[in-house]
């Protein structure tokens, strides 16, 4: 049977079945052409594209948008240079890409979040009914500072950014991958018991300063911002699992993107 790009979406969307509004939507290429070798990537960079392209790729599956824009919308950048080369790269390679976003995150369980989960080795510590809250083992001591590590040393960062005391002691903690936004960080911060939350992104004038606010209460509460691509790019190997299991014959490579900040 000939595996085409439609039938890759296919599977991809079954878990959930179609959303009625979505940006998870073929962004290049044809729907009916065959797929003997995929790319999963947390974000579709002009580097990870020749990549690919180099690696004789023919579907890309890419988390988050290709131009810079949730809704990947490119009127607004015509005659731009870097949006057009991007562009022509794409279009000369004929490759096929497609943003798995809305539905990874709608997987039961989410898919980011388990696969953010088990790069963290904290599978057995996250709450089966609530897997963004993590209850650490009884009889060990935890701190902030202890986190740091732990996330420094299983996602590959080398700087992230913590708000409150890094001696602080942790019990219990929330992981909200990506950039759920400032409300969302407040109402879990305000809605569970935790000592901590961990997440990708902030707007530094919401999260960031609500957990001020707090520490400056005396409130034992601390945040740690990893960065949005290193809080979810892990969890892009669900998919990679996913289509290895269910297409044994098909090439399915991940490519780890580089990071854009450099910290000097």
């Amino acid at each position: 049977m000939t595996i085409t790009v439609q039938t890759i979406l296919d599977h991809l969307i079954e878990p959930v079945g179609p959303l009625p509004s979505t940006v998870d939507t073929l962004k290049s290429g044809r729907s009916d052409a065959q797929v003997r070798k995929i790319a999963v990537m947390f974000m579709t960079t002009y580097a990870a594209i020749k990549e690919a392209v180099e690696l004789g790729v023919d579907l890309i599956i890419t988390h988050e948008p290709t131009y810079y824009n949730h809704m990947d919308e490119g009127n607004w950048l015509t005659g731009n240079l870097v949006y057009e080369q991007k562009r022509k790269l794409i279009e000369e390679s004929g490759i096929a890409i497609f943003r798995l976003h809305d539905y990874v995150h709608s997987y039961e369980p989410d898919g980011i979040l388990i696969g953010m989960l088990k790069a963290l080795e904290w599978e057995a510590l996250a709450d089966p009914a609530d897997r963004n809250m993590l209850r650490l083992p009884d009889g060990e001591k935890y701190s902030v500072r202890s986190i740091v590590a732990h996330l420094k040393s299983k996602l590959g960062i080398e700087h992230m950014l913590v708000v409150g005391d890094l001696e602080q002691p942790v019990n219990s903690l929330g992981l909200l991958p990506g950039a759920s936004g400032g409300r969302s960080h407040i109402q879990f911060l305000g809605s569970r018991d935790i000592d901590l939350l961990i997440v990708g992104e902030t707007n530094e004038w919401e999260t960031n300063e609500y957990v001020r606010d707090a520490v400056d209460m005396g409130l034992a509460k601390a945040l740690i911002i990893t960065g949005h691509q290193k809080s979810e790019e892990a969890g892009m190997q669900t998919v990679v699992n996913r289509l290895r299991s269910s297409f044994p014959d098909l090439q399915v490579e991940f490519i780890e993107n580089s990071l854009a900040v450099q910290h000097i």
